[in-house]
């Protein structure tokens, strides 16, 4: 099978080389572990390589966005939009004007309206990478499980029916030991990568562990990073 490759340095021979085509990747971490810069490396060096990409930002404006990209990595995401190979897509939850609207309604205009338009701009640039950053607003105001189970499913399958391999981050909560606030959406992703920011030594250091990865036979070891000038890199292996 032919993987879709991250081309981050040292990613990819821990998972035989990529990613499964159209799958749905899991990426879990506390604040400052590096998610959205992986996230970037991600979708930057893909289409470096020939494949458009499309970046939701739930949380961040566009202009957040491409100022963090320019500034940690030095990347011109300008130039990327200007070239129809990059598209940034901002989404924030509004709750409706009626108050008596349900649970159930607000879920559904909310996920059918998100779904739609990363499909639009999907097709407009024929993008085969795609990153949600970050699910974890979408759980903030679901208070039904059933409903929320409903919810991300069709938001998974969606994406996969698109014909992208995505991203999807999540924000573990601090002080906890669990992978996402309602701990539903990792039993329905395809994947999961978790990031941890862990002491060695008398410093604290980025590590990386691949916690699912389905068909693939995958490293189960923790292993730290860095994030440089030039993206991700991953080096070297704690057991």
């Amino acid at each position: 099978m032919e993987k879709v490759k991250t081309f981050i340095e040292g990613l990819d021979d821990l998972m035989e080389g990529g990613f499964v085509p159209n799958s749905t990747i899991l990426l879990a971490g506390k604040t400052g572990t590096g998610k959205s810069s992986f996230c970037m490396s991600y979708l930057y060096n893909g289409i470096k390589n020939g494949g458009p990409g499309i970046y939701v930002s739930t949380e961040e404006s566009r202009e957040a966005i491409k100022a963090d990209a320019n500034s940690v990595f030095g990347w011109d995401l300008d130039e990327q939009e200007r070239n129809k190979t990059l598209k940034i897509l901002t989404i924030k939850p509004e709750f409706p004007s009626q108050t008596s609207m349900d649970e159930s309604k607000i879920l559904k205009i909310y996920v059918y309206d998100l779904v739609d338009q990363i499909e639009e701009l999907v097709k407009e640039v024929g993008a085969k990478r795609v990153v949600v950053d970050s699910m974890s607003v979408l759980e903030l105001f679901i208070k039904d499980r059933f409903l929320g189970r409903i919810a991300m499913n069709y938001f998974v399958e969606s994406l996969r029916e698109m014909g992208v391999t995505a991203i999807l981050t999540v924000t573990i909560p601090e002080n906890e030991n669990v992978l996402s606030n309602l701990g539903i959406i990792e039993y329905l992703v395809d994947g999961i990568i978790k990031l941890e920011y862990v002491p060695v030594t008398e410093e604290f250091k980025r590590t990386l562990t691949v916690r699912k990865m389905r068909r693939v036979n995958h490293s189960t070891y923790i292993h730290p990073f860095e994030i440089t000038g030039e993206g991700i890199k991953i080096s070297g292996l704690y057991e």
